[in-house]
């Protein structure tokens, strides 16, 4: 959401718990954000589920949009959009996440067009996962370093 939220989030405030007799494994993790625009978030993953629940809801002052299962579309494509007007769904094709990232990767090697995201954003993102790790009291995790290639 950065793009249209002025930049990357900030962390507010994060909580979160290890699985009962699995010491180290995060089993659920809330996270308040807080965007350079003054937008604000949160994020709520909990793994203990017997399903999964994916799930992407954007709150706006006009009404609200929710990617039903945003990172397996192939599974569930929907869209509801709900505003003053009424509630529609949309429905954006039940392709994999993976082959539009594939398609993006080809064309950005074929054509050059840009990536929606790039090294930086993986960086930034994981930054926040151990800004909001750390702000849980959970453990640093371990870092590897890679060998360098010659």
């Amino acid at each position: 959401l950065a793009p249209w939220a002025g930049g990357a989030p900030r962390l507010v405030a994060a909580r979160g718990g290890e699985r009962v007799g699995a010491a180290g494994v995060d089993e659920w993790l809330y996270a308040d954000l807080e965007f350079p625009g003054g937008v604000t978030g949160t994020a709520n993953c909990h793994m203990a589920y017997d399903t999964w629940q994916m799930s992407c809801r954007v709150v706006g002052t006009r009404g609200e949009a929710t990617a039903v299962n945003f990172v397996q579309p192939h599974l569930d494509d929907r869209v509801v959009v709900r505003t003053a007007a009424g509630e529609r769904t949309e429905e954006l094709g039940r392709r994999s996440s993976y082959t539009f990232q594939l398609e993006a990767f080809a064309a950005h090697l074929r054509h050059g067009a840009p990536l929606a995201l790039d090294a930086e954003d993986a960086l930034t993102t994981m930054r926040l996962i151990d800004e909001c790790y750390q702000a849980a009291g959970f453990p640093a995790r371990p870092r590897t370093v890679l060998p360098a290639t010659g």
